[in-house]
């Protein structure tokens, strides 16, 4: 297009004026590193590994050390001339190993190893989401920068026709309807570019705030939004479920819940637990004094019987948290493939605005053109001259907004593919 060198270098003006720039990727780890949700989901995730480790622990063996003391108050008689001592203790040290407990130990520990993989995966949905939130913010202040810096030159663009309708109003060339209707539209201007350095500033803040600097940093971003990267491949739903978290997550919660079912069976099947305890102190009739050590070895067997159908509707109840994790997975696919496909439509669509709203500013560039050289002639009423001027302005607007609606389309896309 004819102007497309002018559009591109107003466009990034600027990223040129800024003492510090970024690039998008530059942004998007700084956010990383920065952002506190992230490092929620990494503490989860960490979280997850210690109860994992907790849980294994029901594999092995374990060690317990009790002591006790009592001392009898009142003197108690035995047996006729024979007291009892008054003091009493012991200590006791007992090695137990979980024999069987219905595989109960194995499934929860199979249940804390899905929680810890939906903890990672928790953490990957979180980084997709940050990442988007990050490219919307920066083109939200690269647009508006633009935006910003269309408005400026609009007003020099009207400035500039004051200047001309002032200069033939003094030489009583034009009536002052003329003065006026120009002088109001410089207003109207002004207005504008005090409205887009307010959008500018605050969505500058926002940028900044975000990566955890200063909200008054006068951060520059060096990526242009008008650049249009070629169209990444179309890819079907099939895809995105694989690369999804959160759709992963709900294949693991089903997993999870079918581990609960088993995990809760296992509650009501028989129970063996073998051990040894080891005990020094005084008898439990302390007659002499005297401390010993004794060993017992013990097994403890329990069998549950009877419950009134406790377990079946226990089971019952965790089948049935299964069929909605499922159906929730159902759920979260149709909306996936919703996702994916309006992303798709979007970033199409958009692209095609971008080459019309182009041509569109390069028409009314050449309008604007004519009309004021036209106005300068003699040959045009300056309304002519100030709605070309109102057509360029819109249309270069539009020209950002087009950009800015196909970046943030490109990143729904991304988002929806999980493919950042």
């Amino acid at each position: 297009m004819k102007n497309i060198l002018w559009i591109g270098l107003l466009l990034c003006l600027s990223a040129s004026s800024r003492a510090q720039s970024l690039t998008l990727q530059q942004y998007r780890q700084r956010v990383l590193d920065y952002n506190q949700e992230i490092k929620q989901s990494q503490e989860a995730v960490n979280a997850a590994i210690y109860a994992l480790k907790s849980v294994k622990t029901g594999f092995f063996p374990k060690v317990d050390i009790t002591g006790s003391y009592s001392y009898q108050i009142e003197n108690v008689t035995f047996m006729s001339g024979t007291d009892l001592k008054h003091d009493n203790y012991s200590a006791e040290a007992g090695l137990v190993q979980n024999i069987y407990a219905g595989s109960a130990v194995r499934k929860q520990y199979e249940a804390a190893r899905l929680q810890e993989a939906i903890a990672r995966l928790g953490e990957e949905y979180t980084v997709d989401n940050i990442l988007y939130a990050a490219d919307v913010n920066y083109w939200t202040v690269v647009a508006n920068r633009n935006l910003y810096d269309i408005a400026d030159r609009f007003v020099n663009i009207v400035s500039e026709l004051f200047d001309v309708v002032g200069k033939r109003f003094t030489e009583g060339a034009i009536s002052k309807t003329d003065v006026l209707m120009v002088q109001s539209r410089l207003k109207e201007a002004e207005v504008q570019l005090n409205t887009s350095a307010t959008n500018y500033r605050t969505s500058l803040q926002t940028l900044n705030i975000m990566m955890g600097i200063a909200a008054d940093t006068d951060t520059g971003l060096a990526d242009s939004i008008q650049h249009i990267s070629a169209l990444p491949l179309r890819q079907e739903v099939d895809v995105a479920l694989k690369k999804r978290p959160d759709y992963l997550m709900a294949e693991q919660d089903i997993e999870l819940a079918r581990v609960q079912t088993r995990l809760m069976k296992a509650s009501y099947l028989p129970n063996l637990a073998v051990g040894i305890k080891e005990k020094w102190g005084t008898t439990l009739i302390n007659i002499d004094g005297d401390k010993r050590f004794s060993t017992i070895a013990f097994a403890n067997l329990n069998i549950p019987v009877f419950y009134w159908g406790k377990r079946r509707q226990d089971v019952r109840v965790s089948e049935v948290q299964e069929q909605m994790k499922e159906l929730e997975r159902s759920k979260l696919s149709d909306q996936i493939s919703l996702e994916l496909n309006n992303a798709w439509v979007n970033l199409t669509e958009s692209l095609k605005k971008v080459a019309i709203v182009s041509s569109s500013l390069d028409i009314a560039h050449d309008n604007l053109v004519l009309n004021t050289f036209s106005y300068n002639e003699g040959k045009l009423p300056v309304i002519d001259v100030l709605s070309a001027q109102v057509t360029w302005l819109q249309a270069y607007t539009n020209v950002v907004s087009a950009y800015y609606q196909y970046k943030v389309a490109l990143a729904e896309y991304e988002r929806a593919l999980s493919g950042f």
